[in-house]
């Protein structure tokens, strides 16, 4: 039975992503997409590199590199598409489809670790995947439960940002049974140091190869605004610095699948608020009911 000093733990690692996604929310609008996510990820890594250098947490093993690259890989190819998703959608109608994480990982979690959920639990998944659904209908008024389907098909289609969420909900879930493994080699703090690494250097590399094809002539590849965003650059590396240690602290602790799924109940909450008092983006009466069903879904997971 997990305990309330655990759930507020989880708690606080959700909260602390969502404060990032708005972080780069408004980064992403003022810094070229690979130079921002190759900023982060070396701030990020400076900083997990002096902590664990001074206080002995510095590991490596053998055993941790087949496990680190196939996280490295997964994962940074899901945070570029994330930014990218944010980058061309509203923030409250793309990070729902995050919600598709914890199902995903459940998934993988099982296959791979060997996990296993309630089915109160698996049934409160499926309630945060049709919340996530919900709140981003743009539809007035519908007469049937197939056209409310059909119409939130449409929207999910008509949302670009929508497609590229999912996949990096898929990405993501693949990765995190392997940051388990790693951390059974090194433990989270090197590990949280290896993968700011690895991020970066795989997101230079692209970044690079990248300048041959047509990504190298747009807006994405493109100049650089470090000057007139500086803090809240700072704020977004010790943000995901703290969030993603205590994320792997947690998955350490608990099954991958139980922290997905709370802390995207946590984050898909919050992120509306924050979408809508920051960003001034639209609360309907969707949004309203899908929150509530994802509180609903929160007590099934629990």
């Amino acid at each position: 039975m997990i305990s309330i000093s655990q759930l507020l733990f989880i708690t606080l690692v959700g909260v602390l992503w969502v404060t990032y996604d708005a972080v780069r929310k408004v980064l992403v609008n003022r810094i070229k997409l690979l130079p921002l996510l190759i900023f982060l990820e070396i701030g990020q890594g400076s900083i997990y590199f002096i902590y664990s250098y001074l206080t002995g947490n510095l590991i490596f093993n053998t055993g941790y590199l087949l496990p680190g690259i196939v996280t490295a890989i997964f994962a940074a190819s899901g945070t570029f598409l994330l930014t990218y998703s944010i980058s061309i959608s509203p923030l409250s109608s793309v990070i729902p489809f995050l919600s598709f994480l914890p199902f995903f990982t459940v998934i993988f979690g099982a296959l791979i670790l060997g996990e296993k959920m309630t089915l109160f639990q698996f049934l409160g998944l499926i309630l945060l995947v049709l919340a996530s659904l919900i709140i981003n209908f743009k539809g007035e008024r519908v007469e049937s439960f197939s056209a409310l389907f059909k119409q939130l098909y449409k929207d999910l289609v008509s949302e670009k940002g929508c497609l590229f969420m999912i996949l990096t909900s898929l990405l993501w879930a693949f990765a995190i049974p392997f940051d388990k493994i790693s951390m059974s080699f090194v433990g989270p703090y090197s590990h949280a140091l290896y993968h700011s690494i690895s991020s970066a250097i795989i997101f230079s590399i692209v970044r690079i190869y990248s300048k041959k094809t047509p990504w190298g002539t747009d807006k994405y590849m493109m100049g650089h605004n470090f000057n007139s965003s500086k803090w809240f650059i700072l704020i977004g590396v010790l943000n995901a610095a703290v969030a993603l240690l205590l994320q792997f602290i947690a998955y350490q602790k608990f099954d991958v699948g139980f922290v997905e799924s709370y802390k995207r109940a946590v984050s898909l909450i919050a992120n509306l608020f924050i979408g809508f008092i920051l960003f001034k983006e639209p609360m309907n009466k969707f949004k309203v009911f899908g929150t509530l069903l994802v509180l609903f879904a929160t007590i099934l997971i629990l």
